[in-house]
């Protein structure tokens, strides 16, 4: 007898050797994958909240272990006032301290942030009654729910007066806060006041260190103990997309594996695909910060250096003295970090067991 040659892909012949119950999905484990991808959405949608809330601040901030004096602030807003249009940053300042705050009822120490600018920039958070005091509101506060209720025991107190430090305050809105603090503003033109903190908005596109180290000469602001950039925040938003990026290289990899034994016209439809994935890569990689791409990818010292400068801003956010607003920052970070961490493993666990049941069916012998 004269054996007749199988032309079958050897990838069809072994999935279609496969015993039914194993091609098959059973309900548990259809179960156990919704459960997957029902916790996997969640926790990134936990995390893409999160970016958000760190996005609210700043990217770049200046802190100086001697107080500036308000002549100095001044004279910095004047400097970014005269060169708008050179696409110069715009200051803000603040410093922390403690105070003592007396209402009509009861009184409390709590912690005070001074600041002259946008209060947005000092201290992010969500307000409950009214709204911060606007910068040239040199007669305003705005007061955390916790103090709020310690003050007047509740938190409709918009429009109320407080004594801070001698002076009368009103109460313009509050906050949300489980912390006994109080945003107090400066008139630009008090110059009566010191800051410790400077919070930089606008600036060039893709502002870098020595852009900053420039304006803080040219303004007056002098060298500060230490420039904080927004690595943090670029690095919580890669870890927010880290698994999805992971769920889309598996599938892809599912999909080229599986390409040999497709037809013709899906793998033309795949090879669109892909083309199209290329043709908005560009735009892609426009989102993200210049100082993450190279000038050439091939620059393999390029991501050691990338590496170095991620650590060391890193690791200057975290050495900085403690502060309710740096303590808040730094919480949003950490809390990001084990987003990542769970959705990262959910994600893993999803492309693994999809990957045992695949290797399953290819790997079944011929009887």
């Amino acid at each position: 007898m004269i054996p007749v040659k199988n032309t079958l892909p050897t990838e069809t012949m072994l999935v279609e050797a496969a015993p039914s119950s194993q091609r098959r999905l059973l309900p548990k484990q259809l179960l156990i994958d919704a459960l997957l991808l029902c916790a996997l959405a969640a926790f990134l949608i936990l995390g893409v909240v999160n970016v958000g809330a760190l996005l609210r601040y700043p990217s770049i901030s200046l802190r100086y272990s001697a107080p500036l004096s308000g002549q100095a602030a001044y004279q910095a807003r004047q400097y970014s006032i005269e060169h708008s249009g050179d696409e110069t940053f715009w200051p803000v300042f603040w410093h922390e301290t403690q105070a003592r705050f007396e209402s009509e009822n009861n009184s409390a120490d709590a912690v005070c942030i001074m600041y002259s600018g946008d209060a947005a920039l000092v201290f992010s958070s969500q307000y409950l009654t009214g709204a911060a005091p606007g910068a040239t509101d040199g007669a305003g506060c705005a007061v955390s729910s916790a103090l709020a209720w310690e003050l007047w025991g509740g938190f409709d107190v918009a429009g109320k007066t407080v004594e801070v430090g001698g002076e009368t305050r009103t109460v313009r809105g509050v906050f949300e806060g489980g912390d006994l603090l109080a945003l107090v503003s400066v008139r630009d033109e008090d110059t009566s006041q010191g800051f410790t903190a400077v919070e930089l908005s606008g600036g060039p596109a893709d502002s870098t260190r020595s852009d900053v180290e420039s304006f803080s000469r040219a303004s007056g602001l002098g060298s500060p103990g230490s420039i904080l950039m927004g690595t943090p925040t670029s690095v919580a938003a890669i870890l927010a997309a880290l698994p999805l990026a992971i769920l889309a290289v598996y599938g892809l990899g599912l999909l080229v594996a599986r390409m040999r034994s497709r037809p013709a016209a899906l793998r033309g439809f795949l090879l669109l695909a892909f083309l199209g994935f290329a043709f908005m890569l560009p735009g892609l990689l426009d989102k993200l910060p210049g100082w993450v791409i190279p000038t050439r990818w091939s620059d393999f010292s390029f991501w050691g250096s990338l590496a170095r400068q991620v650590g060391n801003d890193l690791r200057e956010y975290f050495t900085l003295s403690p502060s309710l607003r740096d303590v808040a920052y730094k919480m949003l970070l950490l809390k990001q970090l084990g987003l990542a961490f769970v959705s990262t493993c959910l994600a893993l666990s999803f492309c693994f067991r999809w990957h045992i049941r695949y290797r399953a069916l290819i790997t079944v012998t011929v009887a």
